[in-house]
């Protein structure tokens, strides 16, 4: 009913969280609360700077935490792609430090392996963003990018949950 219902107010989404389950507001990603955003609920389910949600950028722009040696990870701790040392000194001054947020631009990504490759565009500050991405968006977002939604309908998640 509250996915299909009209309540008078546009819907953006849906939050579930498990009556029973501990949340941790120093971590990014919990399995005990997930956020459910597509078409149907919302006229921005990709991240797009246009106002009505209609154009997309040509790529796909994600946030991800720099770690060690160029790796990159997402909120979930998922590594996920590497950049040469090279690039990211071009950002900020070359004075990126680990754990610092950048923004991406996904030149190809392997959903099943996890993986990315990405350019970095610019760093992101800390008082604009606290978390990078989770994969569990970074994927999501690129389905409907793709066009391939239907793999994750609200349907399907009510069937799989009864």
């Amino acid at each position: 009913e509250l996915y299909y219902g009209d309540f008078g107010y546009l819907k953006d989404s849906l939050l579930f969280l498990h009556r029973e389950g501990r949340y941790q507001v120093s971590e990014p990603v919990t399995p005990v609360a997930r956020l459910w955003r597509d078409r149907h609920l919302s006229r921005f389910v990709v991240d797009t700077p246009d106002e009505k949600g209609q154009e997309l950028p040509s790529k796909q722009s994600v946030v991800l935490e720099i770690r060690g040696g160029g790796r990159l990870r997402t909120a979930d701790r998922h590594l996920v792609a590497q950049c040469s040392e090279e690039d990211l000194a071009k950002l900020h001054g070359g004075q990126l430090k680990a754990k610092a947020l950048v923004r991406c631009d996904i030149q190809a990504i392997d959903l099943v392996k996890g993986l990315m490759q990405v350019v970095p565009v610019a760093h992101v500050s800390a008082r604009s963003r606290v978390w990078a991405d989770s994969w569990a968006r970074i994927a999501f977002q690129n389905l409907h990018r793709e066009g391939q939604q239907s793999m994750l309908s609200f349907d399907t998640l009510l069937q799989a949950a009864s």
